[in-house]
């Protein structure tokens, strides 16, 4: 199981908007609006790394989300 964090810049108040639309992704565990440099911290399990890189991609395609950051844990 691959376990990651991804760390999102969005769009000017549209936050709460792509932190939803994230939630309904599989793979997503849990997702948080959060104050400071990043907007949304979502917390992804994957079979593998082609699957993590296909959430990834799927919440980079969404619109409002800017920068992702991807943070692999070493579990």
């Amino acid at each position: 199981m691959v376990v990651a964090y991804i760390l999102l810049k969005t769009a000017i108040a549209r936050e709460h908007e792509v932190a939803q639309e994230i939630s309904r992704l599989k793979g997503v565990v849990e997702v948080k609006v959060v104050f400071g440099e990043y907007d949304v911290v979502v917390k992804v399990a994957t079979r593998d790394v082609k699957e993590l890189d296909e959430v990834v991609t799927s919440i980079r395609r969404i619109d409002g989300v800017a920068i992702t950051s991807t943070l692999v844990t070493s579990e």
